[in-house]
């Protein structure tokens, strides 16, 4: 299939049932930074902690883990947190991009079955949107909620029940999701990054990112202090086996 068969068939309404993933690189157009590319989260990070937390210059998303949150306190709820709302503040006028309006016009064709976000600023239930917020998944929580998820938490339940209901072993074919499209993460973190990898046979699985190459052959190595050892597989829900790697 190439994208102007995509295109067709998703203009014909041919999928009916459309899970969307979604990471940092749909709201670099709204003017919020992600986190790997140049001037992103991960630069921020360390230029403000690098001098005193050394190790920030490798693994920036330390700063933004619980061990981190445990071992320093006082640097965690004086210094971390206030930078991130910070950022926050000056993002709180943006506007959503075309990718969550993109999003918006799936959920008026009654086609939009879920959206799964790794994202914490909340664009996706942006009120012009229209969109339920039980078709939105904050799979890392959210900064206007406080429940952000750090690196080492566990996913809120929401996420491994909706899980369930989505990809569901059970469902009947004409239910079955059929169309899973990924914009703008890296697919790096798990168990999000597994998701794609619970889509049913049949489903048409499109991964869009400006590094194709870098989501689709990434491996966790020993090397890689930047995140914990990736398992050959994990569970989501009541799925036990689920496999870690990208399958692309």
């Amino acid at each position: 299939m190439d994208e102007e068969d995509l295109f067709t068939n998703l203009a014909s309404g041919k999928y009916r049932n459309i899970v969307v993933l979604t990471g940092a690189g749909i709201s670099t157009a709204a003017g919020i930074p992600d986190f790997r590319s140049p001037g992103g989260l991960f630069d921020i990070l360390r230029r403000t902690f690098g001098n005193r937390f050394p190790f920030v210059y490798d693994s920036p998303e330390s700063i933004l883990s619980r061990t981190f949150a445990l071992a320093h306190p006082t640097v965690y709820q004086n210094d971390v947190k206030p930078l991130l709302k910070h950022l926050l503040d000056e993002t709180i006028d943006v506007s959503p991009t075309e990718t969550h309006r993109f999003c918006a016009w799936l959920n008026q064709q009654g086609w939009l079955r879920r959206i799964y976000t790794q994202n914490v600023d909340g664009l996706h239930l942006h009120p012009t949107l229209k969109i339920d917020d039980n078709l939105v998944v904050e799979c890392h929580g959210s900064m206007k909620e406080g429940n952000i998820v750090l690196y080492g938490d566990e996913l809120p339940k929401r996420f491994y029940s909706c899980c369930d209901e989505d990809f569901s072993q059970t469902i009947a074919d004409t239910a079955a999701v059929d169309l899973m499209l990924v914009f703008g993460t890296s697919l790096r973190v798990l168990p999000f990054s597994a998701v794609p990898n619970l889509a049913p046979r049949g489903c048409v699985r499109v991964l869009i990112n400006r590094s194709l190459d870098e989501c689709i052959n990434y491996q966790i190595s020993d090397s890689d202090r930047s995140v914990p050892r990736s398992p050959s597989s994990l569970r989501i829900g009541s799925r036990k086996f689920v496999t870690a790697k990208n399958l692309w």
